[in-house]
């Protein structure tokens, strides 16, 4: 049995570091198109956590959700969510 960590053992994790993602439909299991699909509902700090993950995820794909801006998010997350996103930019990884 292979102990190497997939993608999906890394992006679940991320996402759930974000209280305002733990539960949110496509975090666990893993379903970047279920998550997608919630951006258009969910409030204004989920949907920039929301599209951190899917751009780590993937950050080539245009998702038909909207963009990460890193300006708006910091503008708008509140102190749990930014210190998700700053756990991640101390030792960031990519997919």
């Amino acid at each position: 049995m292979s102990t190497a960590t997939t993608e999906v053992d890394r992006i679940m994790p991320l996402a759930e570091s974000f209280p305002c993602l733990r539960g949110a439909p496509g975090v666990r299991p893993w379903d970047a198109d279920k998550l997608a699909a919630w951006v258009p509902v969910a409030s204004h700090g989920e949907r920039c956590a929301a599209l951190f993950v899917l751009h780590v995820w993937n950050h080539i794909h245009v998702w038909p959700c909207g963009s990460f801006d890193i300006m708006e998010a910091i503008n708008i997350w509140d102190e749990g969510n930014l210190a998700a996103f700053q756990r991640w930019a101390a030792d960031p990884f990519t997919l």
